[in-house]
């Protein structure tokens, strides 16, 4: 049954100011709509806006609850690193961005498809069983599974991830105003097998990059047809991003490397749109022939470092790249024995070298690191003073 959403009433609260300088919290917006064939009223609150660099989406609370995606439990499981499940979240977000303005929509996790649903959708194809008859990976030929049928026919998809973007007014009410979905495609296929003495072999095959994504778009379309028949579905605009994960123990996380969108009611997905996004890890051969002119400020920068300390700290950077320019820069300091004091003077000494040492106009954050967790935090934005935190 479709529901008929109503505005009654907008309510305004001041917000108190976050602590770091320069982000700024708006009024809080409290919009409540009337479920009008249920006969009960619904609270819809819209978190405040946070002004800063990154643009955040405003939420949608239900009843002052935020809204948890039913198969946000499931994505730990199938993807491979911790970094590649923050990335393909925030990810998505960023590509909703390019879709839905952030000043007229609100962000909701997905709440159309259940975890049940996108599991089954993650399953090998088998249309012999129930469970596994909307499986969308790669069917295999029987029950004895040997590892050349296993590895030539590997796992491609990896996690499906639904996001929900909102928009209201006065006048119109508060609506779905469209829906992103986002297909991980593996890198890697680790899988095991079983010998006749059941003894465990585990396994690894590397997957054609050009293969999962062609796969990848094929999922997409029989998605589409699928979600179009669910209620509330059937009309509004649906955004593919597909995402090409890194194998395990990768330092920086893998990318979205294309997209495609249905509009309004359409069945067949568009063109789809190549994706140019890129990682480069600093010191390292690849960013020195590729990014020479940044890899040499990360020297030097680095050798500030360890003079401060008068011996070698690991120092690592992490450059992300959209179409061939440098969108944000992540260093990640490791430290041994140290003090409170020392930490204190050490982000002083960094928050002082990061405007000289780096020529670049963006968003530059310099985590410290040590056996014991995190000990600070820097951060500077393009023409703003840096930003420092001492965890105490």
């Amino acid at each position: 049954m479709k529901k008929k959403l109503g505005f009654l009433s907008l309510v305004c609260a001041v917000m108190l100011s976050g602590c770091i300088p320069g982000l700024e919290r708006s009024e809080e917006d409290v919009i409540v709509v009337e479920e009008t064939e249920e006969e009960e009223e619904i609270e819809y609150i819209i978190t405040p806006t946070i002004e800063s660099p990154d643009h955040f989406y405003r939420n949608v609370l239900v009843d002052g609850t935020y809204q948890r995606s039913e198969s946000r439990g499931s994505v730990a499981h199938s993807m491979n690193s911790r970094i590649d499940i923050n990335q393909f979240e925030l990810g998505l977000m960023e590509i909703a961005s390019g879709v839905y303005d952030q000043e007229e929509y609100y962000f909701q996790e997905g709440t159309f498809l259940s975890g049940g649903r996108i599991n089954s959708w993650l399953r090998r194809y088998d249309p012999e069983e129930e469970r596994y008859m909307y499986g969308l990976n790669p069917p295999l030929a029987d029950e004895e599974s040997t590892e050349d049928q296993m590895g030539d026919n590997p796992i491609v998809l990896s996690h499906i991830m639904e996001h929900n973007y909102y928009t209201g007014s006065e006048e119109e009410g508060v609506s779905l105003g469209g829906v992103v979905m986002g297909i991980s495609l593996n890198d890697v296929y680790y899988f095991q097998t079983e010998d006749e003495d059941g003894g465990y072999h585990f396994h690894e095959r590397d997957i054609d990059g050009e293969e999962a994504l062609e796969y990848g778009r094929r999922a997409a379309q029989t998605m589409l047809e699928r979600m179009r028949e669910m209620e509330g579905l059937e009309e509004v605009p649906i955004t593919f991003a597909l995402y090409q994960e890194e194998g395990r123990g990768s330092v920086v996380p893998g990318t979205f490397v294309s997209l495609s969108q249905a509009g309004s009611g359409e069945m067949e997905l568009g063109n789809w749109e190549a994706i140019n996004e890129d990682y480069f890890v600093f010191p390292s051969n690849r960013a020195r022939d590729v990014q020479p002119n940044l890899s040499s400020s990360f020297s030097q920068f680095r050798e500030d470092i360890e003079n401060f300390f008068d011996h070698q700290v690991g120092v690592v950077g992490k450059g992300r790249y959209n179409n061939e320019n440098l969108n944000e820069l992540k260093i990640e300091l490791n430290l041994q024995s140290h003090g409170k004091a020392e930490i204190i003077a050490l982000t002083q000494f960094i928050s002082g070298r990061l405007d000289s040492a780096f020529s670049v106009n963006v968003p530059i954050y310099v985590y410290i690191e040590s056996v014991n967790g995190s000990e600070g935090l820097v951060v500077q934005y393009p023409e703003q003073e840096p930003y420092i935190h001492v965890y105490r």
